[in-house]
């Protein structure tokens, strides 16, 4: 496995969510992910870079460092005031179009050199009631460059 740049990685994963129909990539990045303006909230998402641990492995210049790095996404999906329960199936619906989307082994342009694994999910409503947000966590296995 060759090396990949952890901003590779963000940006390869960002490009495979917003190639799912609606959703678009929020302006601001994961950590600030919750001050996305109302107009722009439904279906937008945030990819975060989060922890890396490196593995009992060896750490070459020509090879690089293998690591597990957390990855993390943020989704917002609006949920009507009345007749919530579509709204909610919904935005399950939609966090299993991610988790299919970055699991797809077929893809070419999201997978060399980095392989990517789910972990979990969470969702909580916004204090107002007004969206839903999913996150949904995943692992990624990959090396990053050491020259």
């Amino acid at each position: 496995m060759s090396t990949i740049k952890l901003s590779t990685i963000r940006s390869r994963v960002a490009t495979a969510i917003q190639a799912i129909s609606g959703m678009n990539l929020s302006p601001l990045p994961y950590e600030a992910f919750g001050r996305t303006t109302n107009s722009i909230a439904h279906k937008a998402f945030a990819v975060g870079i989060g922890g890396s641990t490196a593995r009992d492995d060896r750490q070459r210049p020509t090879e690089g460092a293998m690591l597990d790095t957390d990855l993390n996404v943020v989704m917002a999906y609006r949920i009507r005031p009345l007749d919530q329960l579509p709204d909610v199936d919904g935005g399950l619906d939609l966090e299993n179009d991610i988790v299919t989307a970055l699991l797809d082994r077929t893809d070419s342009n999201l997978y060399p050199n980095l392989h990517i694994k789910f972990v979990s999910s969470s969702r909580q409503l916004t204090d107002s009631g007004e969206y839903m947000l999913s996150t949904l966590n995943f692992d990624c296995l990959h090396f990053i460059p050491l020259q």
